[in-house]
């Protein structure tokens, strides 16, 4: 028997749809939000696919949503490789081991356009092979969702079969927790987010429930973080079953403060938010997804100066946050960087601020006089190794960002990587 045409979920269907080809089209751009609106389109794309039962028709839509699903990481592994992230492979990575793992058996797993797909994320090895993959995305085809075939779930405005008088039970639903946002004070988190120790800040946070899982009636977001004690300085969220029919947005804010300030070489704070229903003998599965991590920066340069002067000390953060971003580049190598650049910056902050070396001075002079200023340093002190054959007369150490004062190379014994001919800075 034909199914009835189903209004609602066609117009869901169709501007999830639209959403996700707009997006789709743009994905691959430096934008950093263009490849975000994709992975927001696919969640509601997915939301909507979650309501419908099985067909033909619905299969085709989900083949599409998983392909999409897959090409979502693909298109932040090149964002992580035009922004030189660090560990950039891991969207590959994920990429291709969703693929892998595709359930065979599904309904839809014989979809040409899907195992054309895999096939070509199983031996994707260059971003360069990436526009292919979205041209053939752009070309995938769908027909209209008008008559859904719609499960016994007793949503609002949807199709409801009379009930036959069957024993059985009803099919075990899979539940989606999107992290849609996060919001601190007021504002989008970003990549690094500096919050200053010992202060409190209002953090926000937005997740979507594609259906709340039947006997649940509390669904609670935690922190997890690898030292436990820093679990506590997060809120945690709890939401209530809400009323009427999914899928729901849910919002909460809590006040989130860092105790502890860290070093200026020392890795961000890093927590990732673990979702949890209090009941899911209901629920064949809860996926979670969406971006769920933050990144919170806990350096005090009012409390722990790093060269002394404050408007130096926020441009070597600036400098630090930079490094962090080439791959491969270890955290100890950053620390020691700090240190170097720390007493590099003091000393040329000290010569815009007192005039400690006269315009004659030879080089040689100045040389032994920095040298003499590092050495006082406590975090320096012995380690110092002087590099003068290093040095040229056109050295120009923090020249853009500190005045143009001239100063050459040094290294420290832990960490070498300065032994370099010096460039314009």
């Amino acid at each position: 028997m034909r199914n009835e045409t189903n209004f609602e979920i066609f117009h869901q269907a169709f501007s999830s749809r639209i959403e996700v080809a707009a997006a789709l089209a743009e994905a691959l751009n430096p934008s950093p939000n263009d490849f975000k609106l994709l992975k927001e389109a696919c969640l509601e794309l997915g939301a909507t696919i979650s309501v419908i039962g099985q067909g033909d028709v619905e299969d085709q839509y989900r083949a599409y949503h998983t392909a999409i699903d897959i090409f979502v990481p693909l298109t932040e592994w090149k964002h992580a490789i035009r922004n030189a992230e660090p560990d950039a492979q891991r969207f590959l990575s994920s990429a291709k081991l969703k693929a892998s793992e595709f359930d065979r058996s599904l309904s839809f797993a014989s979809n040409e356009r899907l195992e054309a797909f895999l096939n070509q994320v199983d031996v994707l090895e260059s971003v360069d092979e990436l526009t292919a993959i979205q041209d053939q995305l752009k070309r995938w085809t769908l027909p209209l969702l008008l008559f859904a075939n719609i499960p016994d779930r007793g949503l609002r405005g949807l199709h409801v079969p009379a009930s036959n008088g069957s024993s059985e039970e009803p099919e075990k639903l899979e539940t989606t927790v999107a992290f849609l946002r996060f919001d601190i004070d007021g504002e989008p988190a970003k990549h690094w987010n500096y919050l200053k120790p010992g202060t409190s800040y209002d953090l926000t946070i937005e997740v979507r429930v594609s259906n709340w899982p039947k006997g649940a009636s509390l669904l609670s977001l935690t922190p997890v973080t690898v030292d436990f004690r820093e679990r506590d300085w997060l809120p945690s969220f709890k939401f209530e079953k809400p009323e009427g029919d999914g899928p729901f947005i849910l919002t909460c804010t809590g006040r989130a403060v860092l105790e502890v300030a860290h070093s200026f070489g020392s890795r961000p704070y890093e927590f990732l938010y673990a979702a949890e229903f209090d009941d899911t003998g209901n629920c064949r599965d809860v996926a979670v997804v969406g971006h769920r991590r933050l990144l919170l920066e806990g350096s005090d340069v009012a409390s722990n100066p790093l060269t002394g002067f404050s408007n130096v000390d926020r441009h070597l953060l600036k400098v630090r946050d930079k490094l962090r971003t080439f791959p491969g580049l270890h955290s100890d190598d950053v620390a020691n960087t700090m240190i170097v650049l720390g007493g590099l910056g003091n000393i040329a902050a000290q010569a815009l601020k007192g005039g400690l070396f006269e315009a004659s001075m030879s080089e040689s002079a100045f040389q032994n006089e920095a040298t003499k200023m590092l050495r006082n340093r406590s975090d320096i002190g012995e380690n110092l190794q002087g590099h003068s054959e290093a040095a040229g007369r056109y050295c120009q150490m923090l020249c853009m960002a500190l005045g143009g004062v001239p100063i050459f190379f040094y290294s420290i014994d832990k960490f070498n990587s300065l032994d370099y001919p010096c460039q314009p800075f």
